[in-house]
């Protein structure tokens, strides 16, 4: 039997081996959700559907801009949002962190997790499928599990997988991106017949809308692109947004400033943190001592209150939970 043929079946015998219920079983991703993480939901649910099983997407909250934007340019409708997890079957993706997850999530049953990120505290008692590959994004890893789940990806599946990888890596530039996710974007892109002229003028749009605020308030823009950690039983939030107006910066970063004890509060975290990179730059915002005490023993000294200065890009991943990690086991 051909190595192919045999990795396609003893994949399906495991999925039919987990409990699913007899209700609808949703695939969704992390709070504030962007790009990658909403059309995983949708590219994963549609392939669960053609291997027979009952599964819809849903995001758990509203759509960010540049989803919004991806949307409109790729083609395909946004899932609804689920308010409520509780006692619900779900496949998580792109995260496996409590903390990240839709509300309700703990009294839910976790069916699958698919994840670009590190093993998270997600407990599940029962049988349960899990797959996580250090990549660039997570739409890479469902291109794979097409692949090996012998399912043909259609051009509209096509459209919003390469949706989520353009976001994901940032058009092949981010740090995290792997040989992986170029084989698949370059796959992705001949399927659908775009030049990368073409891609890099769709990831031009993108990016404007991912920097677009208009008619969002602080508090919006704040949470835009924010994660909840717990790490050494510290819970934290940290945001990660770009600026590129250099003139108007320092008023952006007060701004921000002034809304993070709001948004402190409303999260019930300990700690609150924001990345924000201007050009080939970024700032380290922090509000009250424990977070202060942290973000220096990882990136040094405060510019002013409140915030510090790195003279080169951050990568919430890659560089500054790792940092924080470290500090906060000292």
């Amino acid at each position: 039997m051909p190595k192919e043929l045999c990795h396609g079946i003893c994949y399906r015998e495991a999925l039919k081996s987990l409990d699913w219920g007899t209700e609808t079983v949703y695939a969704i991703g992390h709070k504030a959700p962007d790009t990658d993480t909403v059309t995983s939901a949708i590219a994963y649910a549609t392939l669960m559907q053609k291997l027979g099983f009952s599964v819809e997407a849903r995001i758990a909250g509203k759509a960010n801009n540049e989803t919004k934007c991806a949307a409109t340019l790729f083609g395909f409708d946004l899932p609804p949002i689920l308010e409520d997890a509780s006692g619900k079957t779900l496949i998580l993706v792109d995260h496996s962190e409590t903390c990240q997850a839709v509300s309700g999530a703990k009294d839910a049953r976790i069916l699958q997790i698919i994840d670009h990120h590190g093993l998270g505290d997600i407990m599940e008692s029962k049988r349960i499928f899990a797959k996580v590959f250090p990549v660039g994004s997570t739409c890479t890893i469902i291109y794979t599990c097409f692949q090996e789940f012998d399912v043909e990806i259609s051009k509209s599946v096509a459209r919003v997988l390469l949706a989520g990888i353009l976001s994901g890596t940032k058009n092949l530039k981010k740090k995290t991106t792997t040989e992986l996710d170029r084989v698949v974007y370059k796959a992705l892109t001949e399927q659908i017949n775009l030049s990368d002229k073409n891609l890099e003028m769709v990831y031009s749009e993108m990016e404007k809308a991912a920097k677009n605020f208009d008619g969002m308030t602080d508090e919006e823009i704040f949470n835009s692109d924010a994660k909840d950690y717990v790490i050494n039983g510290h819970k934290f939030r940290l945001g990660s947004l770009h600026f590129d107006d250099k003139k108007s910066i320092d008023d952006f970063l007060h701004r921000m400033l002034a809304v993070m004890p709001k948004v402190l509060q409303d999260s019930a975290n300990e700690m609150i943190f924001c990345n924000v990179s201007c050009h080939k730059h970024s700032y380290i915002l922090y509000f009250n001592e424990q977070a202060q005490k942290i973000a220096e023993a990882a990136y040094g000294k405060s510019k002013k209150a409140g915030i510090i200065y790195v003279d080169h890009r951050l990568n919430r991943k890659v560089d500054i939970i790792p940092a924080f990690t470290q500090a906060l086991l000292l």
